[in-house]
């Protein structure tokens, strides 16, 4: 019987084939990440490329220097202001000067090592001009928190100008005041805009100018200048300590402050909201937790109607955006992820801030007509808020609360769970304790039992039973309130993850419920 074959097994056949085909030829995984490559393509300044951009791996080169002796002065050249970052030029002439730069200096030192007998580099142009490197840059950014801030603080022997500067357009010189110290990013931003460089070339030619300047001298200065991987590097980064005391930044801040200052109340129309400046501080890694570009107080940009200047963020949204870990919302929605809270708030209704003994009087808690008349009252109270953690009445009784529970309204193959009602409560009141903002916000005795008891009106008398609102037939009601079996398993399971507790709960059904 002779073979004939159909339109599938051609189609087959090919994809077989083609699947081989692919396996053998397939472009082999990148060998090797760095975070010490500096993609070489200054060539672009003066229009479109010719060639790829050459992948340097800096530090590679580094250590071939201090092998011989040399330093960083053998590829780069300095002035007053320090190190230049450009390689052995000090400006970008025209294309076939910059050209003639790399081509000489950096074939010819690969030339002479290679007659010496030493390992070298690349000489051939397909060699460093690479469509596909085998090399890529990870580079992670070294974030500048407030710990790392003291150190430099006190390195600098709180000198703030040896960091901080400011510019005077009339004498069209960099001066630096005191007080007025701002943020890198308030000057700097992402790509250099006429005679103001970018961050990222202000924070190189700053810090390595610094520490190659000091690197004899302070004994802490566990970052080498002239190494990327000392602050690109995860591995290295994890290596800088943190402090475990850090004394507060004096910056003129105020300790407490409203949301939309005093002389700015205008047209607002619903009650003001007093900010501790000072617990925020202690809780956030730097000022740029909250702060953008400039440390200016954030009505200054985000305006009720929204600015320019703020992107025309309006302050409201500015302040409740729930996808922002900058405003207020979106920041405690991230703290509300902790495994000692996520087992309630992953259970309610997703960006859900109010709720029963729960309002934007949470927050909004100064009578707007009253500071508009009096602001020196207002001032008064701002003063005076918060100075103490504050404490909500969340004490609860707990003798007063069944110690178990029964749940056994859709017992059919399975007994009844023993549910142990009263250690619930227990262990969740001891993960609030010392927890500033959840005692801030975990208003009234009865907020606890919201995460199970959610639209109870009223937890404090014997709630209703959950059958109330979860049908026992199983079937979801208007497509939202799921049937009783689906509302307990949910609830049980999601919290026994979320707040990773080890007590089983698994498909295994006997771990929860005894066989009738």
């Amino acid at each position: 019987m002779k073979f004939k074959p159909t339109v599938t097994a051609i189609l087959g056949i090919v994809f077989i084939i083609s699947a081989l085909y692919a396996g053998a030829y397939q472009h082999e995984e990148i060998s090797k990440i760095r975070s010490d490559i500096i993609v070489i393509d200054s060539m672009k300044v003066f229009g479109d490329l010719e060639r790829p951009g050459v992948s340097f791996p800096h530090d590679k080169h580094t250590d071939a220097l201090e092998k011989q002796g040399k330093d960083c002065k053998t590829c780069h050249q300095s002035n007053a202001d320090g190190l230049i970052l450009k390689f052995n030029r000090t400006e970008d002439i025209d294309q076939p000067t910059t050209l003639n730069v790399y081509h000489t200096d950096c074939i010819t030192c690969h030339e002479d090592r290679a007659d010496e007998g030493m390992e070298t580099g690349p000489v051939e142009c397909g060699e460093c001009h690479q469509l596909e490197p085998d090399t890529i840059a990870a580079q992670q950014a070294i974030e500048f928190d407030a710990s790392l801030h003291h150190r430099h603080i006190e390195a600098a022997d709180n000198k703030c100008e040896s960091c901080h500067h400011g510019y005077d357009p009339d004498k069209k010189v960099i001066a630096y005041e005191k007080g007025k110290e701002d943020s890198c990013r308030t000057c700097h931003k992402e790509e250099t805009v006429k005679d103001v460089i970018s961050l990222r070339l202000a924070s190189h030619q700053q810090c390595i100018g610094c520490h190659l300047e000091t690197k004899d001298k302070i004994e802490s200065n566990v970052v080498k200048a002239n190494k990327c991987a000392g602050c690109h590097e995860e591995a290295q980064l994890k290596q800088i300590a943190k402090l475990d005391s850090i004394p507060r930044l004096d910056r003129n801040q105020p300790d407490t402050t409203f949301i939309k200052s005093l002389d700015n109340i205008g047209k607002q129309m619903i009650d003001a909201v007093i900010f501790n400046h000072q617990r925020h501080e202690e809780n956030g890694d730097s000022c740029s937790t909250c702060h953008h570009e400039t440390l200016n107080a954030c009505d200054s940009c985000h305006t009720l109607s929204g600015s320019a200047e703020g992107n025309w963020v309006t302050l409201a949204q500015a302040m409740h955006n729930t996808g922002s870990d900058r405003s207020c919302v979106g920041c405690h929605d991230e703290k509300q992820q902790a495994k000692e809270c996520v087992g309630c708030h992953s259970l309610t209704e997703p960006k859900q801030h109010v709720s029963a003994g729960q309002s934007c009087q949470t927050c909004h808690s100064v009578s707007i007509d009253k500071l508009r008349t009096d602001k020196a009252a207002g001032k008064e109270l701002m003063a005076k808020h918060y100075q103490t953690a504050p404490v909500k009445d969340t004490k609860i009784d707990f003798e007063a609360l069944p110690s178990e529970v029964i749940i056994d309204v859709i017992s059919k193959e399975y007994k009844g769970v023993n549910f142990p009602h009263r250690h619930i409560v227990e262990s969740l009141m001891e993960k609030m304790e010392g927890n500033i903002l959840a005692n801030n916000f975990h208003q009234g005795k009865d907020v606890v039992c919201q995460s199970c008891h959610h639209n109870s009106p009223d937890v404090t008398s014997p709630p209703p039973s959950c059958i109330s609102c979860h049908a026992s037939s199983g079937v979801e009601q208007d497509g939202q309130v799921p049937g009783t079996k689906a509302a307990y398993h949910r609830q049980c399971f999601e919290c026994h993850e979320k707040m990773e507790i080890n007590d089983p709960v698994s498909t295994d059904c006997t771990a929860c419920h005894e066989e009738k």
